[in-house]
């Protein structure tokens, strides 16, 4: 049983490390877990008593089920009830507690299986009975199967205890007394251990307990049958209190509104049900695969039966991947684009066989990921194709995707948490009500039975049960207006959200530049002269020397292949190659006459070129041995090469030129290449450095060498310059959000200076901003972060150290007006933006903490990004008190994707089931439709909650007044009111739509519990309150009123009730015009055309029904009209003097003053500042941070000669 609720483990605890003592060793209950690094996880062991369980279950029987119903809804507290703490030795559940980012808790409880490793019989129940009954001669080392931990380690057990927590097993460890994360037969192996797993395939024994440890292989969705959903749903504590509310209705008796409440909610009901059902099955058609795999030893297995450790041979014309599988011999050409988002053939080789730790990350480019698929095999010297499953189910890359899925993050946003402290703040209202009935109902000494229904009447209005359903309205009409701008909304709570966005990261390449690349040149080095220096480019890289070796590198170091006859690869490398004017062919059979080994790829020139090799003329040809496919941590690739005729290897290596720089010769690099690399990565260019080595090794040597013995000692060759253009949607989209005083960040794996450079041609850095870009310095035993500042390209001042601690020097700025308000922002912003590096990125979070916030807050460009560091970096700004955002193209942006507020994808591809929304169109203007849309969104979603609390008020003002005469509104006025008016406005109140012009500077309101919205809604009560008494206070006048009394439970109909009902229709016309906010986030009311004609047509019936009603209709409403029509006009003149106040107190005083204008009182201001870290850090911010003395004088002066 899995459960969320709010409730604290009853007794808190600390992991006990290093008990030797039996007695501590059995009181060790609490232990720290990390299944995930997003969350703080904590462990308690309980034991179910069984005296407690029976007196539950007593209880419950004895309170009809009512204490089964509140345990369903908060699971612990059945825990609690139930259960004793006890050690992990003898618990037979765990409590599971998750903290997200130090606010959101989520509770899960787990039972503890125990398990024997060599009872297969669960194996027979499943259908699996050959893997479990194969009775065949055990193989050395069948009966030994160890248990993979997270840590390294092994577990030799025959027997032992585990629970599983959001489909992952953590097993008991009783020599260390901890609970232990299974993983695949990879944790703590090197890559030759893994070649020795996959040289034979295992024995069925040891198959069938590795099988009986893991699992089945599969990611299995679970789908709820309809019936269950059903009762689920029911039982949702909103349904709970509806049946409550039908129950009470049929004691008055309310027939028909009974019957279009249980309407209303079965509809409400179904539709939740069906797309509920419908999501389920859709996850689970995506994710669900199962299919027939070949073992090494010949046989034919579905996949379910796949365990780690086997070894399984992958068909030529390729197969999607069912498990995560290193390989361990030939080369294999594979779709990633389930990952990545790319869809761009990568090569995956087979593993090196040396002694080094195996890691995923870094020997990614040999691994097989579950959900990838193999679009074709090449063998080696007549040996098949062969892989070592190393993960299966939940435990491979796609099985942690759906995980992602299944347990998203928890989202905490403003405007859900009032919502609920507001339906409270009504529940205290009805309780008031409660009271005021019955005292007021004994007091007329009506009987016990008339006061209870009456009483309990009252809770049911003050509670509006069409609020849910009101609220989904304006999400609705939003994602539908965003499916037509062709941005598809996976979440329709996401809508809401991205309304409050105050801050969007980007990912460059793709997302603000074009995916293509085109070639500009290449700039080879000199060695003519000494040191060497960089040559004039090359325009046209043909134009080189075939034999040069910059050319050889740009021809042979990529990872292309060919699929039906045309070349496919990396968008980069294809260019590149292109450029050479080279061909690559790709050998049918095995060529080990020319190379020793199986070459997969050869490239040779277009035009005949021949090479002397001891005077023998053999044609120029290169023949690619080993390929290092490129890693983004690495930042570089590689491949070993051969010349046809040559004796010895050259290696060719590629990358970021900071990283080839590191890895080549001094001697070797040209003295100008920090002046060139600036100068072409300021004009936007992207450049990749080339370099090389000769290898006098033998094919078996190499084998044995790992990829950072290879890729050293090289000689520095050149630059590849690359063009990389902005999307012409780029520029204006980033100069609206700046407008509208978004912080607009790029994150990105490219380099630095392209990143910057990007920045300042899209807008991000504006013109006049100085630059200070931080950098790392690793000269001594603690790395120490330095700033260099430049304005217009030119430096400012000296290169200085990063100061440990930050002077706290109120600068002014901070305030909610300098923040949020127009004109001022800009001007008050201190007039620099950081850039900086993955690698600064990382030490400024280890050694300079105290300085991220600070940093960040000014940020504008993080380069050579990782996927985690993206991710930290989303995080990071939440922490400040950001709503982020973040674009990207769904290439190493899941992760942040999934950790900001809203994720827009601008990739159509399975990885964009990390972003709540994705675009069809590949440019980021559907940022800007996802704003508007939410900031529409987010505006309807308070009009509308406004809408329905002023409605349940309203109604509650009416009822209280008409029980003071010993009246109430009828059957069928209720009717009228709740079916008639409030779910057709309610309907229509979402249909206006996005605002069209400027986005404004300040976001829609996100707390239902603000200044602003309580005097919005208490004024408008008030107005309410005091029509209402002003249509009694009339009727008073007339000398025909008589007041009501008391005649039955029944007998409503009087003049009172006339008065107030009448009136009351008025006002709930009024409400959806006063609560339907325009400009700057929604057009006018007007435009809404459904919801006017709605207005003008119940406008019309309600003036109808005051002034002169067919008796029929009086004789159906109940209606008493008045003698005189004097008082139907008069109450006409009531309820137009209320629409016009309420306009004028709604668009004047509320939206203009206190909205626009933030007319509040500065402790409110100062309050909302202090509660806001990035408000509160902008007050330390001066524009002569990270600047000496003497620059700062300097730089002030140039400021003011300048103005």
């Amino acid at each position: 049983m899995e459960s969320e609720d709010d409730i604290r483990p009853l007794i808190e605890g600390e992991v006990l490390e290093n008990a030797t003592s039996r007695d501590l060793y059995l009181e060790l209950n609490t232990q720290k877990i990390h299944t995930d690094p997003e969350f703080e996880q904590v462990v308690y062991g309980y034991r179910r008593s069984r005296w407690r369980t029976n007196l539950v279950h007593f209880f419950s029987v004895l309170f009809c089920g009512i204490p089964a119903l509140l345990f369903h809804w908060c699971p612990t507290w059945y825990l609690y009830a139930t259960c004793t703490r006890a050690c992990f030795q003898l618990a037979d559940q765990v409590l599971v507690v998750e903290t997200y980012q130090k606010k959101c808790k989520t509770y899960y409880i787990h039972k503890i299986i125990e398990k024997t490793i060599a009872d297969t019989s669960g194996l027979l129940n499943e259908g699996f009975a050959d893997e479990a009954g194969e009775k065949i001669p055990h193989k050395v080392g069948d009966l030994y199967t160890p248990l993979h931990l997270d840590d390294g380690t092994t577990l030799n057990v025959d027997s032992y205890r585990y629970f599983k927590h959001k489909k992952q097993f953590l097993v008991w460890d009783g020599s260390r007394a901890q609970w232990a994360l299974l993983t695949g037969v990879e944790s703590g192996a090197t890559c030759a251990q893994l070649h020795a797993m996959g040289a034979v395939s295992p024995g069925a024994e040891k198959r069938a307990r590795m099988l009986n440890i893991y699992g089945l292989n599969e990611i299995k969705v679970p789908v709820q049958s309809i019936m269950t959903l059903i009762l689920l749903e029911v039982v949702n504590p909103f349904y709970v209190f509806q049946l409550f509310t039908i129950a009470v209705w049929l004691a008055e008796p309310y027939y028909y509104y009974c019957g279009a409440v249980v309407l209303m909610s079965t509809f409400g009901v179904a539709t939740s049900v069906i797309q509920t059902k419908k999501n389920q099955e859709s996850l689970r058609a995506t994710v669900e695969a199962h299919a027939s795999v070949q073992l090494l030893d010949g046989r034919d297995v579905d996949s379910r039966a796949v365990a780690p450790g086997d070894v399984i041979t992958l068909p030529p014309h390729g197969c999607v991947m069912l498990s995560d599988c290193v390989l361990l011999a030939g080369s294999a050409i594979v779709n990633e684009s389930m990952l990545t988002g790319e869809s761009v053939p990568v090569t995956k080789t087979a593993l090196l066989r040396v002694d080094k730790p195996f890691h995923f990350k870094e020997h990614a480019s040999s691994v097989l990921f579950c959900g990838t698929r193999v679009i074709q095999t090449r063998y080696y010297n007549n040996e098949p194709v062969r892989a070592l499953v190393l993960r299966t189910g939940y435990n491979t890359s796609k099985g942690q995707l759906v995980r992602s899925i299944l347990y998203p993050t928890p989202a905490d946003f403003k405007f859900d948490r009032d919502s609920y402290k507001f339906i409270i703040i009504l529940a205290v209202i009805a309780l008031l009500g409660l009271a005021y009935t019955v005292a007021l109902k004994a007091y007329r000494h009506l009987t016990p039975g008339d006061i209870a229904i009456k009483a309990l009447d009252i809770i049911t209005i003050v509670v509006p049960p069409a609020l849910p359903a009101a609220m989904t309205v304006g999400r609705l009409y939003a994602v539908s207006r965003l499916k037509r701008a062709r941005v598809a909304c996976l979440n329709t709570r996401a809508v809401n959200v991205s309304g409050s966005l105050d801050c969007i990261c980007f990912d460059k390449t793709g997302t603000l530049t074009e995916d293509g690349l085109d070639m500009w040149g290449a700039i080879p080095v000199s060695s003519a002269v000494s040191p060497p220096r960089l040559s004039r480019p090359v325009r046209d890289p043909r134009q080189l020397n075939d034999l040069h070796d910059l050319k050889l590198g740009m021809a042979a170091c990529h990872s292309l292949t060919l699929l039906n006859g045309e070349l496919a690869g990396d968008p980069l490398d294809l260019k590149m190659f292109e450029s050479t004017g080279w061909t690559l062919e790709e050998p049918a059979v095995p060529e080990t006459t020319n190379y020793e080994l199986l070459t997969p790829t050869i490239v040779r020139p277009c035009r005949t070129a021949n090479i002397n090799v001891d005077d023998v003329h053999l044609p120029l040809e290169v023949g690619i041995v080993q390929q290092h496919q490129f890693v983004s941590s690495l930042q570089r690739a590689s491949v070993v090469a051969r010349i046809l005729g040559e004796d010895v290897l050259r290696v060719y290596c590629k990358g970021a030129p900071e990283m080839i720089r590191t890895l080549s010769k001094k001697d070797t690099v040209p003295e100008d290449l920090d002046e060139i690399l600036h100068f072409y990565a300021e004009k936007g260019y992207r450049v990749i450095a080339l370099g090389t080595r000769m290898l006098e090794k033998t094919h078996r040597e190499l084998q044995k060498m790992t990829r950072d013995e290879v890729e050293c000692e090289l000689e520095f060759l050149g630059l590849v310059i690359m063009e990389n253009r902005l999307k012409p949607a780029t520029t204006p989209i980033i100069h609206e959000l700046k407008e509208a005083n978004i912080l607009v960040v790029m994150i990105t794996g490219d380099n630095i200076h392209t990143a910057v450079s990007v920045a300042k041609e899209c807008g991000i850095l504006a013109p006049g901003e100085r630059v200070v870009h931080l950098c790392v310095e690793s000269s001594g035993l603690v790395p120490v972060v330095c700033c260099e500042s430049s304005k217009h390209g030119a430096p400012i001042g000296r290169r200085t150290a990063l100061t440990r601690s930050w002077r706290s020097v109120d600068s002014g700025r901070g305030s909610s007006r300098s923040a949020l308000t127009d004109s001022e922002a800009p001007a008050e912003d201190p007039n620099y933006k950081v850039v900086m590096t993955g690698d600064t990125w990382k030490v400024l979070r280890e050694h300079y903490p105290q300085h991220v916030p600070r940093v960040i807050e000014r940020g504008a460009v993080f380069a050579r990004m990782s996927s985690d560091q993206k991710q930290q970096l989303v995080t990071e700004y939440q922490a400040l008190g950001y709503y982020v955002g973040m674009c990207g193209d769904g290439a190493n942006d899941c992760g942040a994707l999934r950790a900001a507020h809203t994720g827009v994808s601008l990739s159509e591809l399975e990885a964009s089931v990390a972003a709540p929304f994705t675009s069809s169109d590949p440019d980021i203007v559907c940022v800007a439709r996802v704003l508007r849309e939410g900031r529409a969104a987010l505006t309807t979603s308070f009009g509308v909650f406004k809408f329905m609390v002023a409605y349940s008020l309203t109604e509650f003002f009416s009822v209280a007044f008409l029980y003071y005469f010993d009246s109430n509104l009828t059957d069928f006025q209720f009717l009228y009111i709740d079916v008639a008016m409030i779910v057709n406005f309610a309907f229509f109140f979402g249909m206006t739509e996005a605002y069209r012009g400027k986005l404004c500077k300040i976001p829609p309101l996100t707390s239902l519990l603000g200044l602003v919205p309580l005097v919005s809604l208490i004024g408008q009560m008030i107005l309410i309150g005091v029509a209402q008494y002003f249509s009694y206070f009339a009727l008073t006048f007339f000398p025909w009123y008589e007041r009501h009394l008391y005649e039955g439970e029944e007998a409503n109909e009087c003049w009172e009730n006339y008065a107030i009902f009448t009136v009351s229709m008025f006002q709930y016309i009024v409400m959806p015009i006063v609560f339907s906010h325009g400009a700057p986030y929604r057009r006018s009311v007007v435009t809404n055309k459904y919801l006017m004609i709605s207005v003008i047509i119940m406008t019309a019936i309600s003036i109808y029904i005051t002034v002169a009603p067919a008796k029929f209709l009086a004789e159906f409403l109940q209606l008493k009209m008045p003698k005189d029509i004097l008082l139907s006009y008069i109450i006409l003149a009531i309820a137009s003097f209320h629409f016009v106040i309420a306009v004028f107190f709604e668009r004047v005083i509320v939206q203009y003053l206190m909205e626009r204008k933030e007319m509040v009182p500065k402790c409110l201001k100062e309050r909302r500042v202090r509660k806001t870290p990035h408000l509160m850090i902008k007050r330390e911010l001066t524009d002569l941070d990270y600047l000496e003395c003497d620059s700062e004088v300097k730089f002030v002066r140039e400021g003011s000669s300048g103005k």
